[in-house]
């Protein structure tokens, strides 16, 4: 049985588009080989979000100009909350330093990160050493992926490959 890994998609520009296209070309080989089913409950660009609906399947791009509305990061949290998402994955595909302050509060919710956020390099040693510890302490994973040059399918191929290795490590939960 395949295991669900629900990614919140921070940034729907080149390198998360790339993302998407790319777990969607290769979902055959996710659940057939790795045993992962691959989700994006929720996209987002700086302004508005998608969250999905049952059914919605993978036709993100219509439905994400379609149905987008305006929202907060204590709308994508209470969304992850009330859909009993598990297996979070928080990925960060934009430049934004204001999202990379965030990060403490999504791992305290239970979300692994996967960054190519620019902007971390920039921030203290002490952040990212806080963020590492934050994660391992709660069983969760965190990986900031730097110096991805080239084309956004340079860009979506390194946040793949991140993501896989995150879901990889994200222990399963205990049933009681």
């Amino acid at each position: 049985m395949a295991r669900k890994i629900n990614i919140v998609l921070f940034g729907i520009g080149n390198a998360g588009s790339a993302l998407i296209n790319k777990v969607v070309d290769e979902r055959e080989t996710l659940l057939d080989e790795q045993h992962l089913d691959v989700r994006f409950p929720v996209i987002t660009n700086s302004s508005v979000a998608f969250f999905e609906k049952d059914g919605d399947g993978y036709a993100w791009e219509a439905n994400f100009v379609r149905f987008a509305i305006p929202f907060k990061m204590d709308d994508v949290v209470e969304y992850a909350l009330e859909h009993d998402l598990e297996n979070l994955i928080a990925v960060d595909a934009t430049p934004s330093a204001e999202l990379a302050a965030q990060y403490p509060d999504l791992v305290r919710t239970g979300f692994s990160i996967v960054s190519i956020n620019e902007t971390l390099q920039y921030m203290t040693d002490n952040f990212e050493k806080a963020i590492k510890f934050l994660t391992e302490s709660r069983g969760l994973d965190y990986r900031f992926i730097n110096g991805v040059t080239g084309d956004a399918t340079a860009a979506g191929d390194a946040l793949f490959k991140g993501v896989i290795d995150v879901a990889r490590k994200i222990k399963v939960k205990a049933t009681y």
